[in-house]
């Protein structure tokens, strides 16, 4: 090889190899530092769209899975109130069925309709005033039929805009929200004496001149009270049912965040013995490199010999 003073390319040889070896250990070291494997774009183009796709639907899953826990705990408070209308209807057909024995005197009679009127008050108030965040659940609010009245649950990380006939991430529960005041339930009818907005037929209101209470006008309204709560009753059903499913969807959402968190973290998450091993190879190669540029800077003085 000819000496040259102008030109050093064995320098500029050992100069190239210590750049790399310096850009590899600092990439090692920031591997290592950050935890991450894919710290900028350049690292890995491919990975680095894979692994964001997945923190969408990690991150949306999460989220999800709140929402489903907060549908658990509103669909949870309308049960509640859904279990005392229907405890309080039970005790009015027991009173009816009592009522209904010609045992009873008309006074009897009377006072056991009294019991039955503030029982029946009730039922409206808590149908009125069962709220979850500000939210009345038994009141009407809530109707499948109604697009502007569904109560829909987000349940999944993706809109289900482009698939609305068969929707996958979301879940309209408000089916199960049944309107709980009395004349819905068809214990309230349009006949008789008005009490505090509760209106019992006019032979059962003790304050309606047409008074009446015999004992098959007790069982013509046993018949409407039963009715209700067998309604009610299907409400509860269909609510568990939702309840069930969600269950389920939060399971499977558990599932899956844990999963496409492990496939994530193969692509993104730095090996620690790998990024190690090359830290201290590229350490030695910088330092080889580094003794081989010394050794090359001084090539050219050998020309000083020759003059």
């Amino acid at each position: 090889m000819a000496i040259s003073v102008n030109t050093n390319v064995p320098s500029l040889i050992a100069q190239n190899s210590l750049n790399k070896s310096l850009s590899a250990m600092e990439k090692a070291m920031q591997q290592l530092t950050t935890g991450l494997k894919i710290n900028n774009a350049g690292d890995d183009a491919a990975g680095l769209v894979i692994s964001e796709n997945m923190r969408v639907q990690i991150n949306g899953s999460n989220k999800a899975m709140d929402n489903v826990q907060d549908a658990q705990n509103f669909a949870a408070v309308a049960e509640g109130g859904m279990i005392t209308i229907g405890d309080h209807l039970q005790r009015i057909n027991e009173l009816l069925i009592q009522g209904a024995n010609d045992t009873n005197s008309v006074e009897s009679r009377q006072a056991i309709l009294v019991e039955v009127k503030q029982r029946l008050e009730d039922i409206n108030v808590i149908a009125q005033s069962t709220q979850f965040n500000g939210r009345t659940m038994l009141d009407g609010t809530f109707d499948p039929n109604d697009p502007d009245k569904r109560f829909i649950v987000q349940i999944g990380p993706y809109s289900d805009t482009q698939n609305a006939d068969n929707p996958l991430n979301t879940l309209d529960i408000s089916g199960a929200f049944t309107d709980c005041h009395l004349s819905t339930l068809g214990i309230g009818t349009t006949t008789g004496a008005a009490y505090d907005g509760i209106i019992l037929p006019a032979e059962l209101d003790p304050d309606d001149p047409a008074f009446d209470p015999t004992g098959d006008n007790f069982r013509l309204y046993m018949d409407t009270v039963q009715a209700a709560i067998t309604e009610v009753t299907e409400a509860r059903g269909l609510l568990g049912g939702y309840l069930n499913r969600m269950t389920s969807t939060y399971d499977n959402l558990t599932i899956t965040v844990e999963n496409m968190t492990t496939a994530k973290s193969r692509i993104t998450d730095t090996d620690v013995a790998e990024a190690s091993s090359e830290m201290i190879k590229q350490q030695i190669l910088e330092q080889v490199s580094g003794s081989m540029l010394t050794q090359a800077n001084q090539l050219p003085s050998l020309a000083l010999s020759l003059i």
